[in-house]
Parts: C-alpha cells; sequence; structure tokens
C-alpha cells in the first residue's frame, strides 16, 4: 500500500538518492536539494508529498503557491516515481492532490517546471518522455518551449584584458559584488525594472562563496551585472546591462567575467539558463542549444 507524507528533513536524504536516479538530467547535490524544496520560501508541507512503498520513497512532488498581481499563481516544482512502480496511479493520486490544493488557494492556472522565482528546470525536457506524455494526458497543454545554451569551459580562455582596458578609459570597472555595491546594484534593478524573480536567483547567487554576482560599475552606479549558481550548480543566468549602455560591450565583459569565475572553480561546462539572446551567447563565447524544456499549463476549473 502507498501512502503519502509530507517532506521533512529526515525523508529528503531518501528523496535526494531517488531524485537523482529519476531525473538523470538534472542531478543536483543534497544541499542543493534542500534549498530547491525546504529552503523555497513558499514550502508547503501538504503539496510536497513523498509516496512511500514500505517506508520507502517511491514517489515525490512539489507544488508551490507564489502571490500573484490578480490571483495566485500555482506551480508544479518536479515530481517524479521510480521506474517499477509507474502506471500504478502514484503521480496522478499526487498531482490530484496539489491541484485541489491550487484550487482552494484560489489559483486559476497550474503551471509545470517555471516556478519562478525558484524552479529546478524552465519546463519539462521532452527526454523525459514518459513525463510529458503524462502531462498531457493529464489534460495539461504544451503552451510553448524555452532552451538552455552550453559553453564548455575546460581549455578555453576568456581573456578580457583588452576590453576591460577599453571600458576603463570611460570610467567602467568589473568585478565580483561586495557588500558596498549592494545598493547601487538595488538601484540598478530599480531603475531599469529588473524582474522580481531575477532579484531573486542574484541574491541567491550572492550568498555563494564567492559571490556568484559580477557588475560594472561607472560613475558610483551599476551599469551591468552577471549571475551564476542563482538558479542551479553551473547554471549562468540571469545578466542584464542599462538600457544606455546597451551595445557597448558591457554584456559581453560581465558575461566573459562570469565565465572566468566558473572555469576557475573547477566547472568543466556553463549552462546558460533559459536563453533569451541566442546569437549574443554564439558570437561571444560558441555556446550551442544543449537542452529543450517544454512549458506546460492547465487550467482550473472551479469543479475538482
Amino acid at each position: 500500500m502507498i501512502n503519502y507524507v509530507p517532506l521533512n528533513q529526515d525523508l529528503l536524504p531518501e528523496v535526494h538518492v531517488l531524485y537523482n536516479q529519476c531525473l538523470e538530467l538534472d542531478p543536483l547535490p543534497l544541499e542543493w536539494l534542500r534549498e530547491k524544496t525546504l529552503g523555497d520560501p513558499d514550502f508547503n508541507p501538504a503539496t510536497s508529498l513523498v509516496a512511500l512503498w514500505e517506508g520507502t520513497p517511491v514517489g515525490f512532488v512539489m507544488s508551490v503557491i507564489r502571490s500573484g498581481s490578480e490571483a495566485p499563481v500555482a506551480g508544479i516544482k518536479v515530481f517524479f516515481v521510480k521506474p517499477e512502480f509507474r502506471n500504478q496511479g502514484i503521480a496522478s493520486a499526487m498531482l490530484t492532490t496539489v491541484e485541489e490544493n491550487a484550487r482552494r488557494q484560489g489559483a486559476k492556472t497550474m503551471t509545470v517546471g517555471f516556478t519562478r522565482p525558484d524552479y529546478v528546470t524552465p519546463g519539462v525536457d521532452p527526454s523525459y518522455t514518459r513525463a510529458a506524455a503524462f502531462l498531457l494526458r493529464r489534460g495539461y497543454n504544451r503552451r510553448g518551449e524555452v532552451f538552455n545554451m552550453d559553453v564548455p569551459l575546460a581549455g578555453s580562455d576568456w581573456s578580457t584584458s583588452q576590453m576591460e582596458a577599453h571600458l576603463a578609459r570611460q570610467g567602467v570597472t568589473c568585478k565580483r559584488l561586495e557588500a558596498t555595491d549592494v545598493e547601487r546594484l538595488l538601484a540598478f534593478f530599480k531603475r531599469e525594472a529588473t524582474p522580481a524573480a531575477w532579484q531573486y536567483q542574484v541574491r541567491m547567487a550572492y550568498e555563494h562563496t564567492p559571490p556568484g554576482v559580477f557588475v560594472a560599475v561607472q560613475n558610483d552606479s551599476v551599469i551591468a551585472f552577471s549571475c551564476y549558481d542563482g538558479v542551479r550548480p553551473g547554471w549562468f543566468g540571469p545578466m542584464a546591462a542599462a538600457q544606455k549602455a546597451r551595445g557597448s560591450g558591457l554584456g559581453s565583459l560581465v558575461f566573459l567575467k562570469a565565465l572566468q569565475a566558473m572555469q576557475e572553480q573547477g566547472y568543466q561546462i556553463c549552462h546558460i539558463n533559459c536563453v533569451g539572446p541566442l546569437y549574443f551567447y554564439s558570437k561571444v563565447a560558441g555556446a550551442k542549444v544543449s537542452r529543450v524544456f517544454w512549458q506546460f499549463d492547465k487550467a482550473l476549473d472551479a469543479a475538482a
């Protein structure tokens, strides 16, 4: 008999082992899975369910309810079932529970994957074909896709000395974010209307040692930033330059400084998360598309 219980600290190590077995394309260290689950600001034990068979985890689902401008925003952050326990109704039972909770909370739609600001992947990789097919059978609609790009780091030279010298003549310096720069970066966010989800991810990147955030500063103002390890270990992004400074090479500089740092920390690959400017990353660093993620959603009718 399958029992469904809330995720807790004691179960997390076993769930972590199962997670890495089931989601082999998206492995996470235990501490990162803890941050993505128990550490999520909207973690709810009632909708972070572990399926147990004879006391052993065989499935897991986590959903969150985020605050929205008009209605709560519901999302399934991650779900999986151990292969030999599939086709027994476990995933259906877990999704029914989280969908019903979302309805009660007033959410109109349930998304899958892209639970900004804190998510594991920005959608469902169709390489997890049975998961994608399962969602379609459950009434979820594929509404689009996003992609990641990869940059191999081993043996590459991401020298920025000439670029930095050129920008220095304009009074621009580029460095890791320090405590004295935080207020300047917050002012940049306000001035450039930076999405709240990006701000959260930058804050998470800043909390690492060393901080995974670089800023370009001119006249005591931040005019560009980049970050890595804000979403997942080895994942780059977000990045932005001030509107008035675009086209000046600042984006290239803060991006390449992050690649240098990732290389120094021993990363073999930089995974550029949820890419916008494909041409930019291809031109500057030879990045290639590596992952595609389908984005799903489902309207939650008033009736269960």
